[in-house]
């Protein structure tokens, strides 16, 4: 793998004048989006950070890697040449028009590659379900164009590798969709080669290896997605009482894992009609990675579950771990957990996307001035430790969003929070030194900045402890493969033909 710079090093990099930070000669006269902090607004992910770049009144895309693949020019080229525009195809309609610079930005004297893609306006597919999730009519669109999207794919031999609510944005309504991100998509030519990533583990088979790399990587991502909005339109409480955001809608990769002692398989089958969509699904995840039908067989209703699936009655309502018997169902989170309370250990993570976990020991509210506006604007910021040693963590919900959120009059967060368990999945920015009575050489504060109000959940305290000891045993990526438990036998593993016989006698 090639060296590349940190979050950090980007940050402090992309605050430097465009004509010395990019290459390109157009980006040399764009203009980098800021935060209301007055630094670049950057959206980060696993293996890559985002800038928005303005260029006249052209948006761009400006995907600098955190991590990538010695042969990323290969690939890009591969990936390029397939989805280049062709008169006979649509394949502008789904993919954005992007440029791959092996040399496109200037970090510290060096130069490293950078992905320049049109910016696409819109929602994430997430975003939608989590606004739209109660409208049946755009769910059932939704579905439509989905199933649409797969054959395309399908058509063209092409698998994004990641397919999940974060790569697909949604415009014009529900209109349009286009998939972001191509950095673990297979096209002809890349035959042979390893996959760069294994994508979300929300919406990939639990089964599911580098190995793994050829034109049928998405087809259980879109039968996942099928089968969830199906039932979302069937029953839209179900978002509610499986925990759903835009991290997971219905099920988590610990119900993929272990289906038929999953609560959200149970949930799902007492509460809607029709459980053959469910079946195929546990049917699949339970099945080798290489027995996933094509999804137009699913679609089509062609593909027979196991004969005899039966989900256990496991309430959604989880208990706290150590009460739990069933203790072979850990949360799985997509990236890392981390205890929001324990301030020092969060330094560590610095630029990496993790699942915070914490109680809230203060709301700050008030107006100020940010960046060079001299406006004073709202803020909202969430403290999780009393400050001691001048180190602080805390959650910022910056002014647009909570100016935005008083115009629409949707719920913030007040003194009420204070004492309550809360989750949010975001990028820890890098440390910033502010002055403070108490600290005469400055308090030195980390934190994630929310993008909208529907990544920060509140928990039950249960909630919370459950998944924070399911972190103490998981990592992301380890996941329980072929471990198909039964009350009594828990913890035992089982060959797939020995889960399928199994699953045959009841």
């Amino acid at each position: 793998m090639v060296k590349l710079p940190s979050l950090e090093e980007y940050l402090s990099a992309s605050q430097q004048n465009t004509t010395i930070l990019f290459k390109d000669i157009e980006l040399k006269e764009g203009i980098l989006e800021t935060n209301a902090l007055g630094l670049p607004r950057i959206r980060s992910g696993n293996f890559a950070i985002i800038l928005k770049v303005t260029v006249n009144n052209r948006r761009y895309a400006v995907r600098c890697f955190l991590h990538m693949p010695d042969d990323v020019r290969d690939r890009y080229e591969k990936i390029s040449g397939a989805i280049a525009k062709d008169s006979s195809d649509n394949c502008e309609d789904y993919f954005s028009k992007f440029s791959f610079f092996s040399e496109g930005i200037n970090v510290e004297g060096s130069w490293y590659p950078l992905i320049k893609m049109e910016w696409v306006n819109g929602l994430t597919l997430g975003e939608f379900i989590n606004k739209n999730y109660n409208d049946k009519n755009s769910l059932l669109e939704l579905r439509e164009k989905l199933k649409n999207l797969q054959r395309f794919l399908s058509i063209k031999k092409i698998s994004h590798g990641d397919i999940q609510p974060g790569n697909i944005i949604i415009s014009n309504d529900g209109e349009n969709l286009k998939i972001i991100d191509y950095d673990g998509m297979f096209v002809e030519g890349l035959e042979g080669k390893l996959a760069s990533e294994l994508g979300h583990v929300n919406f990939q088979h639990p089964k599911r290896e580098k190995l793994n790399f050829n034109e049928r990587l998405d087809w259980f991502a879109f039968i996942e997605l099928d089968v969830a909005i199906n039932y979302l339109i069937q029953n839209p409480d179900l978002w509610e009482t499986t925990y759903s955001d835009e991290e997971g809608i219905l099920f988590r990769s610990g119900d993929l894992n272990n289906p038929l002692i999953s609560p959200t398989f149970y949930e799902i089958s007492k509460s809607c009609a029709n459980l053959h969509p469910l079946k195929c699904l546990a049917s699949i995840c339970i099945r080798p990675f290489e027995d996933i039908p094509d999804p137009r067989h699913y679609y089509e209703e062609n593909y027979k579950a196991i004969d005899g699936i039966e989900f256990s009655q496991v309430t959604l309502k989880r208990k706290v771990v150590t009460e739990t018997k069933n203790k072979s169902q850990p949360y799985l989170s997509e990236y890392p957990i981390r205890n929001g309370n324990h301030t020092e250990s969060l330094f560590k993570n610095i630029g990496d996307r993790i699942e915070i976990i914490g109680k809230v020991v203060d709301v700050r509210s008030g107006k100020t001035q940010f960046g060079n506006n001299r406006k004073l604007r709202p803020y909202i910021y969430l403290d999780f430790e009393e400050l001691k040693n001048g180190k602080l963590f805390r959650i910022k919900f910056l002014p647009d969003l909570v100016e935005g959120a008083i115009l629409s009059d949707a719920i913030l967060p007040n003194e009420k929070w204070v004492l309550k368990w809360i989750t949010i999945t975001e990028t820890i920015q890098p440390q910033n030194i502010i002055n403070h009575p108490s600290f005469p050489d400055g308090l030195t504060e980390i934190f994630m900045i929310v993008k909208n109000l529907n990544q920060v959940k509140v928990l039950s305290e249960s909630e919370a402890i459950y998944r924070l000891n399911s972190s103490d045993t998981m990592e992301r990526g380890l996941l329980y493969k072929n471990n198909i438990s039964t009350e009594g036998d828990i913890g035992k593993k089982a060959s797939n033909q020995q889960v399928i016989d199994t699953i045959k006698r009841l």
